[in-house]
């Protein structure tokens, strides 16, 4: 238990790879010890390492408040809201006078739709129980990293006051680029949970496939959200081909036939390759290669694909050109915003699946 609590002292003080080293030479054994683990490890912000071992100490001990937390806590960072909201509200149903237990149903209730009221009760309990460091979520980034978006703002004020020579201006779109997806990469680095790059995907992998392996709706939609960024890949691809005919200049057939074949066949071993390094070989063969949304995507693909074919060996109009682009603009548009109505609403007197976590 020392080992535990000096564990997760260091993951408070982030001092990560520290923390990282203790928790994986203890041994948990306890509902209590299994709780304070899975603590350390949300505070380590690795909510898939960290869920098993909340899990078991709610399993072995389902009257004690400390495991539902820790599930509400790694569920929160798992984006899975409403388990993460379930969990928190057991935890207050044990321990109504824990601020700890308010603030996880607050965070959690504020993500749900129609959750805002829930949501500020609970905050506010959470704060006249244990004051404004009560309402400090574990394993919540450094504010620090936001100071890596002031040159792009930087960047945006000078490019409008005023012209700049060229090379000034690439310098310029350059810092309203790069600082941003620095920060972005550096937020979301494995080492800052002291893991390697392949360790954190694959617990990642493991979660994903023991959530969306089995299938059900929470499947179906994920299958979707995986496919969705292909279909509008396929898109960007079709019409930069089609952009030149569009101009007048279309493309020769010697550089559009090997374009299409060559980069349909990329594109599908890397969407397959993706989805077997994020979700395993069980959701991609019974999940996501049978699901409708899948093969409407293939289906637009190859229809894309194939009209750009027969237009280039066609020699085809410059209206017949338009109307491909325009085709191709709606798919673009139907593929980022197809996945919100094609299953719809949850049916009624069904009880809602989980929501689904992202990658």
């Amino acid at each position: 238990m020392e080992l535990l609590q000096r564990a997760h002292e260091l993951a408070v003080a982030r001092k990560r790879r520290q923390s990282r080293a203790l928790v994986e030479r203890a041994e948990p054994g306890s509902a209590e010890e299994l709780s304070l683990a899975a603590s350390v490890l949300v505070e380590l912000r690795d909510p898939q390492a960290a869920l098993p071992l909340a899990r078991r100490a709610v399993e072995l001990a389902p009257d004690d408040w400390r495991g539902h937390l820790a599930v509400a806590d790694a569920t929160y960072q798992l984006r899975w809201w409403g388990e993460s909201a379930a969990a928190a509200r057991r935890a207050v149903e044990l321990a109504p006078e824990e601020a700890a237990a308010h603030r996880a149903l607050g965070v959690a209730a504020n993500r749900i739709v129609g959750g805002g009221p829930e949501a500020r009760r609970e905050v506010k309990r959470a704060r006249e129980l244990g004051g404004r460091d009560a309402l400090r979520a574990p394993g919540r980034h450094s504010p620090w990293w936001i100071l890596m978006f002031v040159p792009p703002l930087v960047s945006a004020v000078l490019l409008a006051v005023r012209d700049w020579p060229g090379a000034v201006e690439n310098v310029l779109g350059l810092l309203r680029v790069v600082p941003p997806a620095l920060a972005l990469l550096y937020i979301n680095l494995p080492s800052r949970a002291g893991l390697t790059w392949s360790e954190r995907i694959a617990e990642i992998r493991v979660v994903n496939e023991e959530r969306y392996g089995g299938g059900g709706r929470a499947a179906r939609i994920r299958a979707g959200l995986v496919a969705m960024p292909w279909g509008c890949a396929v898109a960007v691809g079709a019409a930069a081909l089609e952009a030149p005919a569009q101009a007048g200049d279309p493309l020769p057939a010697s550089v559009v036939v090997p374009a299409v074949l060559i980069g349909g066949v990329v594109l599908a071993v890397l969407a397959r390759r993706n989805v077997r390094l994020w979700y395993g070989e069980r959701f991609l063969r019974e999940v996501f290669v049978p699901s409708v949304f899948v093969r409407v995507h293939l289906v637009a693909a190859g229809a894309l694909g194939g009209g750009v074919l027969l237009l280039t060996l066609g020699d085809a109009s410059h209206d017949s050109w338009q109307v491909l682009v325009v085709g191709t603009v709606t798919w673009f548009l139907l593929g980022m915003i197809s996945t919100l109505f094609l299953y719809g609403p949850a049916e009624p007197g069904k009880k809602p699946e989980k929501e689904p976590a992202d990658s």
